[in-house]
């Protein structure tokens, strides 16, 4: 019987601050990522990205900060991996790949038995054009020479990943002194435009549908909960309110404790860990415990695999 394989995917963002490794993560976004909805002319590309590197080994080596997302991956799939041989008694292999950074997606896709079986897990909690959909473009590819084609799953069911993380965020804070009703929560994911310039899946509805989800679960055991979206600022209007106008209608509203959980996020990288703190470092008297994601959690590896095994044959 031939082996299965399953595959995580995820951005890819670089462990450390070298210049050379975030300038070609950041020029791989600009020309495979970016320009899907931003008309930004060719020779510009490598101009942003190189201003981008600076800036984030800047930001970076003044924090002695290293990404953890890599070594969050590679547990995630090992906790996958250990899931499905536990439930299914059968032989799997798990892989790591990135979409910007090696080993790649494509790589790693051709790298397998073009006979065995491949699911691909996008490691993203919302589907758009900039998650899933880079995947299934992969998959496609890949699968024109492949004898069994390669599987993308589709984004974990919105009311299923809002239970997780609901439970993720109780198990945070039981023990922090929160009493029910003094500390805000404050819900964090990456924002996007509004009006992008090309007709395209932004994701928001599938996110603010889960916020709402994940927010009717815990409302009840905060005295606020309020969705801030972590935006850039360039390319038209972006999703409201920004981080800092929610932090900043927390503090308004009396609130001086509060609890943020980039619920938008399936692992730790540093836009969750320090872009909402940089942002609530600006207003000082406001207590933020930054939660962190659900990472290589059980249940999130449960819930991965129980997808793979809805969808894959039996040995």
């Amino acid at each position: 019987m031939s082996r299965r394989h399953v595959v995580l995917v995820s951005y890819g963002e670089p462990p450390v601050p070298d210049f050379g490794g975030q300038f070609a993560y950041s020029f791989r976004i600009l020309l495979n990522l970016t320009r899907i909805i931003a008309a930004i002319p060719a020779p510009l590309l490598p101009l942003i990205a190189l201003a981008r590197a600076r800036s984030r080994r800047k930001t970076w080596r003044a924090r002695g900060y290293g990404s953890p997302l890599e070594t969050i991956t590679q547990a995630q799939a090992a906790s996958v991996r250990a899931r499905l041989q536990e439930t299914t008694g059968t032989g799997w292999t798990a892989h790591v790949a990135y979409e910007f950074r090696n080993p790649q997606l494509e790589t790693v896709l051709r790298a397998i038995p073009a006979d065995e079986a491949v699911f691909v897990v996008p490691m993203y909690a919302a589907d758009s054009a900039f998650t899933h959909a880079l995947s299934r473009q992969t998959a496609m590819r890949v699968n024109g020479s492949r004898r069994t084609p390669a599987r993308v799953l589709e984004a974990i069911d919105a009311g299923l990943l809002a239970a997780i993380s609901a439970e993720h965020v109780r198990k945070q804070v039981s023990g922090g002194g929160s009493e029910a009703g003094s500390w805000a929560l404050v819900l964090a994911a990456h924002g996007t435009l509004l009006e992008p310039s090309k007709p395209i899946e932004t994701g928001r509805e599938n996110t603010e549908r889960l916020c709402r989800l994940l927010e009717e679960r815990l409302a009840p055991e905060f005295g606020m909960v309020i969705h801030g979206w972590l935006n850039h600022t360039r390319g038209g209007r972006w999703t409201e309110p920004a981080m800092d106008q929610a932090l900043r209608q927390v503090f308004d509203a009396g609130y001086r404790k509060t609890v943020y959980f980039p619920y938008g996020f399936l692992a730790d990288n540093a836009e969750t860990q320090i872009e909402g703190p940089a942002i609530a470092g600006g207003l000082p008297g406001l207590d933020v415990r930054f939660l962190p994601c659900l990472n290589d959690s059980a249940a999130l590896a449960d819930a991965i695999a129980a997808q793979i095994q809805a969808i894959s044959p039996a040995p």
